[in-house]
């Protein structure tokens, strides 16, 4: 710990006498200042000690981060949202004082073809509270005849399904368009310096004389 580290919040009562030690916790540095949040949450709420509430501030070390209590819990000042973006599977390890993180999640579009198209793969994030998870596009294997001039697959990392491109145009009736991934977003605590297991699902396989749907893609927003 520094040396103005604290390890409890002090509260005095009428007629305490106060001494020169009691006046400098508060008088170094303006805000109480802890090592960690565990020295943090036990500084607060004991006997002789000072009750948590709405607009406490602090300063933590571990972090280098000055907190504010919302009344519920305690939040950076000044905090900025980052975004780590996933093009392929990977493994997301949160920085350094992220306990939280949202996911915005897209699988891999469908193929489509005349025959043996492949449907999108699922993306996912594993979190330690349980996995998510976004299902991969429907395929097509229909997707031929004489009103199709060709086909086009879904871009890498957009999560669309692959489509016939007929004579008049872009052909969204059956058979003419394979499924989009599905879109999840959700958040869960995380635990700095702990790796998540993340997969991003690919495009379905192009059917015969078709075309291969696109890859989904993975974004983990937190705040530092």
């Amino acid at each position: 710990m520094g040396a103005n580290a604290q390890t409890s919040v002090p509260t005095f009562t009428a007629g305490e006498i106060l001494t020169a030690a009691n006046m400098n916790i508060s008088a170094r540095t303006g805000v109480p200042v802890f090592a960690t949040t565990v020295t943090r949450d036990a500084a607060f709420g004991g006997t002789g000690e000072k009750t948590l509430a709405q607009g406490q501030l602090c300063y933590l070390e571990s972090t280098n981060k000055v907190q504010y209590y919302d009344g519920t819990a305690w939040a950076n000042l000044g905090s900025m949202t980052n975004v780590t973006a996933f093009t392929a599977s990977g493994t997301f390890t949160p920085p350094a004082g992220v306990t939280y993180a949202i996911a915005h999640i897209t699988g891999g579009g469908g193929g489509i073809g005349a025959a043996s198209s492949g449907a999108g793969g699922t993306s996912s994030v594993a979190f330690a509270s349980g996995t998510v998870s976004a299902t991969g596009g429907n395929l097509v294997n229909n997707a031929n005849g004489p009103t199709s001039d060709g086909m086009a697959a879904g871009v890498a990392n957009s999560g669309y399904g692959a489509t016939r491109i007929g004579r008049t145009g872009l052909q969204v009736s059956a058979g003419g368009l394979a499924g989009n991934g599905a879109i999840i977003v959700a958040g869960a605590a995380v635990t700095p310096g702990v790796g998540i297991t993340v997969t991003v699902g690919a495009g379905g396989a192009a059917g015969t004389d078709g075309a291969a749907g696109g890859s989904g893609y993975v974004w983990i927003e937190y705040q530092v």
